[in-house]
Parts: structure tokens; C-alpha cells; sequence
């Protein structure tokens, strides 16, 4: 009867889960045109991105005679109807747009990609091969998801107060050193933090799975004698504030994504002060992280075959080169660069210059744990001043101990 009652309490919650998504997000599960022909893709699209996307589809519609659903969300949203149409067993979405740091915890919910006329040893030859691994995930390994749009971190810096941006962690020391409070960091406990801090440790030749490591070490010292001259605020930096306090000469220089460049544009302040760089190089040389959103086809997903041709048209070469001259985004594909004008090249120089370098997060289902304990322990690290050898050997076991609850 225990059981049961377990049981049975548990149907209720995922019920009023579902129940509550349909009402919070009607747009998902509105009553849908009587044609076959059509299928739904949900992205997360800025205002400003949705007339040029939509026109992308259209052009689609027009060649291949399949309506397309366009509906806009934030990736939170997205992942929360993924979820409650897999515990429904029924969906309505047919493609869906993840954030790169959840696909291995998304992954149990998407169609292998592999099993559809997708062509994808093509489009893996023109991929960046992190990107690509990124969307290769499960036990066996598949094809899960395929990338959207990529992006990375560079450096943002104030030409005015620091003519010459710094090249490696000696020079990024001296600049701080001689601008104190100066240095940005998106320290929020969230998951820009480790974006930012991820960097360092692979300029170090270190591993994020690996913390109680001599590389990892190293890192660790270099950004407690840097975090020496942190801006007093940094622990309350996200991606628009810290860029924020930058505009208001509050700092000189800091890690950011490439949205910064469009919005600095409209503000007339791109080049007058603000300029890009890459990231300083360390002990192991350069590196920046990950970022982007990647589509996917959720297991539930009403009409598999549409989708796939719809996703073999996104990720075109043709298509690509669309995306960067209308939206304004990085290409998945090598061929998508050429749709950069020489305004773009020099706009988005710092970022263009890590091209070559960019690493992803660890591809482990559990990474979210993983996340929270870099965070942890940072802020234990740096701001709590704690013994650093202690330290990362307590995160070690907490990350050994998932990784092998992660098996059993």
C-alpha cells in the first residue's frame, strides 16, 4: 500500500508538472493546423533575431513544401516542455534548441540523429571538433544534437586606460597590478563563473575533472594572486553587469561572449574605448570555452522525418552563411565565414583570433554537480582564503564520488 501510495503520489506531481507547463506556456500546445506537412522548432531567439530567422524558415517552406512553427523561448522554458512531454510519453515540439551545457543531461530525451538521412559525415568534416563532440554523447555514443550557432569568450578591454591588451598571464598580472580593482570576473555563483574560470585551468594544461592535479594548482595560484586585484564587485558580475561596469569605467577588462560587440556598437563606444582581444595565454598556451545553443529532435517528437530535413537545411552550408549575415551569429561550419564582411572581421577581432582554440565542458551527464563544485570551491578558494592543497582534494573526492555514482 506504501508503494502505491509512492507511486501514485508521484503520477500527481508529473501531472501537475504538465499541467502547469500547457498553462504557463500555452504557445506550446496550442491547437495546431490540420496539416501534416508542418513541424515545430523552439529557439532561443532575442526579439531583435526573429524576423530574420523567420524569413530563414520561410525560404525552407517554400523549397520543401513543409510549413514551419516558430516559437521563441528561453532555454529554461525549452527544456522544462522537453522534459514534461517525455514524462507524457506525447509531444508537440518536432526540434528544440538547448544551451550546451545541459545536452548530457537532456541527452536520455533525444532522438539519435545518426539513424536519419542527415548526411552527417559531411557536415562533421566542416564542424570545429569540440563543437562537434559536444553533440556526441549517450552509452553507446550518438549523434544527439547538432550545433546551431557557436560562440566563445575573448577579452573585453579599455584601450584608453591600457593601450596594449596582454598577451599571456604575466602581462594580464602586471595590467592589474598597475589598475587596481580593475579586473572583472563574472564571480556570481552561477554558471558563468565557471566559464570564465574553466579557461585558466586549460591554460595550464589542467582538467576541470581533475582538480586535485599539479596544473590545476598552478591555475588556482595565479588567480589568487590575481584575484588580489578584483574589481570589489565581482561577486555580483553576470554577463550584462560586469559588462555594465566596464561601460562605467568600474573596470578595465574582463571575459565576455560576443553579444557584447552589437550592443557596444549601438552605444558608439566599439573601438572608442572598448576593443576585443583573445584571452592572455598560460603556461600551456591559449584556450577559451564553449558556448551556443544545439538542435536537437526530442524522442517524442510527432514528425521525426520533417524535422530531419529541416535540420539538414539549418546546418547547410548556404544556410550558415545566411545566419551570419542576418542574425549576426558565428557559423557552426567553416564555409558559414564567409559570410563576415571586413567590419565584422574587425569588430569581432579578439573572438575571430580564439577561433582555433576553443575547448568545451566536460560531456558527462552529471556536469551540472560537476559545475556546482567549481563554483564551491572557487569561492572557497578565493574569497573564503582557504587552504588551497585541502581544498582541492575535498573537490576531487565529491567529483570521484559522482563520476562513480554516475556508473552504477
Amino acid at each position: 500500500m506504501i508503494r502505491q501510495n509512492g507511486i501514485a503520489s508521484q503520477l500527481r506531481i508529473i501531472a501537475v508538472v504538465v499541467l502547469a507547463i500547457i498553462f504557463t506556456l500555452p504557445i506550446f500546445f496550442c491547437a495546431r493546423s490540420s496539416s501534416k506537412n508542418k513541424v515545430t522548432i523552439v529557439v532561443a531567439l532575442l526579439p531583435s533575431e526573429q524576423v530574420g530567422y523567420r524569413k530563414i524558415l520561410d525560404h525552407f517552406s517554400k523549397e520543401s513544401g513543409i510549413s514551419v512553427d516558430l516559437v521563441a523561448q528561453q532555454y529554461d522554458q525549452i527544456r522544462s516542455v522537453v522534459y514534461a512531454e517525455a514524462q507524457a510519453g506525447r509531444g508537440e515540439l518536432d526540434i528544440v534548441e538547448l544551451d550546451i551545457y545541459m545536452l548530457p543531461l537532456m541527452s536520455r530525451f533525444m532522438q539519435p540523429l545518426d539513424s536519419l538521412n542527415l548526411s552527417l559525415d559531411s557536415l562533421k568534416a566542416h564542424v570545429p571538433s569540440a563543437a562537434w563532440q559536444a553533440g556526441y554523447l549517450g552509452n553507446p555514443p550518438h549523434v544527439l544534437y547538432l550545433p546551431h550557432r557557436l560562440n566563445w569568450q575573448a577579452l573585453i578591454y579599455n584601450r584608453k586606460e591600457i593601450p596594449q591588451p596582454p598577451t599571456n598571464w604575466q602581462e594580464l598580472l602586471a595590467v592589474a597590478r598597475n589598475h587596481p580593482g580593475s579586473v572583472g570576473f563574472k564571480a556570481a555563483k552561477y554558471e558563468g563563473l565557471v566559464c570564465d574560470l574553466f579557461p585558466f585551468i586549460w591554460q595550464a594544461g589542467g582538467d576541470p575533472l581533475r582538480p586535485n592535479s599539479p596544473e590545476v594548482r598552478e591555475a588556482l595560484i595565479f588567480l589568487r594572486k590575481l584575484s588580489e586585484f578584483f574589481n570589489p564587485a565581482v561577486q555580483s558580475y553576470k554577463e550584462n553587469s560586469v559588462l555594465q561596469a566596464e561601460e562605467h569605467a568600474e573596470i578595465f577588462l574582463h571575459e565576455n561572449w560576443p553579444f557584447v560587440v552589437p550592443l557596444l556598437r549601438e552605444k558608439g563606444l566599439l573601438h572608442h574605448p572598448f576593443e576585443t582581444a583573445p584571452l592572455p595565454k598560460g603556461p600551456a598556451g591559449k584556450a577559451t570555452i564553449l558556448g551556443g545553443g544545439y538542435l536537437g529532435i526530442p524522442k517524442t517528437a510527432p514528425h521525426r522525418k520533417m524535422a530531419a530535413r529541416l535540420l539538414k537545411y539549418l546546418t547547410s552550408a548556404a544556410v550558415q552563411k545566411k545566419m551570419v549575415a542576418e542574425l549576426g551569429w558565428f557559423p557552426i561550419r567553416d564555409e558559414g565565414w564567409k559570410g563576415l564582411t571586413e567590419k565584422d572581421k574587425r569588430d569581432f577581432s579578439g573572438f575571430l583570433a580564439m577561433r582555433n582554440f576553443v575547448r568545451a565542458r566536460p560531456s558527462v551527464p552529471f556536469y551540472p554537480k560537476i559545475s556546482q563544485i567549481w563554483q564551491d570551491g572557487f569561492y572557497e578558494i578565493i574569497f573564503e582564503k582557504r587552504n588551497l592543497s585541502i581544498v582541492l582534494k575535498q573537490m576531487q573526492e565529491k567529483i570521484d564520488k559522482v563520476m562513480e555514482t554516475s556508473l552504477k
